[in-house]
């Protein structure tokens, strides 16, 4: 199955070759510079989305002036299938952190495909659920953790939506902001600012300007609890 929601893999792996065709047919795409809103909670979910190209970041607000990062994407990832709820509105929102290209198609001709292609509708079930369960148990998790293993944790899934820099297997190819790790990790903007800090004199990392370098992965996954 695709891992953390690529529904490209899903598409190429269980839709025939003439669904495929016409999903592309009925496909457009929307580019979007970074902090753009590709959607807003509250709104009516008509379309599925799936980034061509770019990193995306879906949260929600608990207030308006606490947001709660739920999952980063990247290229071929799935977007809005929260919205495929009874009231047919999107409980999340979703921002591009980096120029993106998002890939639209209307719901109606995703839930066709759905009907059409048992495989391929099986096997986005089974994303549906691991979704909902890796999101429940970091939500568990971080309720118990301390702020230096959330931010761990945070660091961790940054590394592993995104990954390192082809040129630099420890720097991570992208870093998501000090505000939104605080918005990842459930913490505070200051307390991840220390926190870094205090990781990088522990050796653990080391900041290289707005961005992060993980010098020592194991002791990173130690700290994260990275067995969830």
């Amino acid at each position: 199955m695709a891992a953390h929601g690529d529904l490209l893999a899903l598409f190429k792996a269980y839709c025939t070759p003439e669904w495929q065709a016409l999903a592309r047919s009925q496909t457009s795409t929307l580019s979007f510079k970074a902090g753009e809103t590709i959607f807003k909670e509250g709104q009516k979910c008509e379309n599925m989305y799936m980034i061509g190209h770019g990193r995306v970041k879906v949260f929600t607000n608990f207030s308006q002036d606490v947001e709660v990062i739920l999952r980063l994407a990247k290229d071929g990832f799935a977007l809005g299938h929260r919205g495929l709820r009874r009231n047919r509105t999107f409980p999340v929102s979703a921002v591009a952190i980096s120029p993106a290209t998002i890939n639209i198609l209307p719901i109606g001709v995703f839930e066709d495909m759905l009907r059409a292609n048992a495989l391929f509708c099986y096997h986005f079930t089974l994303f549906l659920a691991e979704e909902m369960a890796r999101s429940e148990q970091l939500r568990k998790n971080f309720a118990s953790m301390t702020v230096k293993s959330r931010v761990a944790l945070a660091l961790r899934i940054n590394a592993d939506v995104f990954g390192f820099d082809p040129k630099d297997k420890t720097l991570l190819v992208h870093t998501i902001t000090r505000k939104e790790m605080a918005a990842l990790a459930n913490s505070t903007y200051e307390s991840v600012v220390r926190t870094l800090s205090d990781l990088q004199a522990e050796g653990t990392i080391a900041l290289v300007g707005k961005k992060v370098r993980i010098n020592d992965m194991d002791q990173l996954c130690k700290l994260a609890d990275c067995s969830f």
